[in-house]
């Protein structure tokens, strides 16, 4: 329940924040190991793979729409001129 709530949250902005990101991941990972190590005590297999699933498409989704951040100025910047006093 953990990884479906903490990617509903980096859902909720709009994955902005690659930390939460991750996080749900890590917990949707978890999850599927509980689930594995003992099966007739745990249910959920369905909310972590639909967070994993989540995050993925969220990650992908962010990557592909912002655009790429640059060190300097653009190339195509014309130069700063300076007022100087005479």
């Amino acid at each position: 329940m953990t990884a479906i709530v903490t990617a509903l949250i980096a859902l909720l902005f709009q994955g902005s924040l690659p930390p939460l990101n991750i996080a749900a991941a890590i917990f949707a990972v978890m999850g599927l190991r509980q689930i594995r190590r003992q099966p007739d005590r745990y249910i959920g297999r369905a909310f972590c793979w639909l967070a994993i699933a989540l995050v993925l498409i969220l990650a992908i989704l962010t990557a592909m729409l912002q655009p790429p951040v640059l060190d300097g100025p653009p190339v195509n910047a014309p130069e700063q001129r300076t007022l100087e006093a005479e």
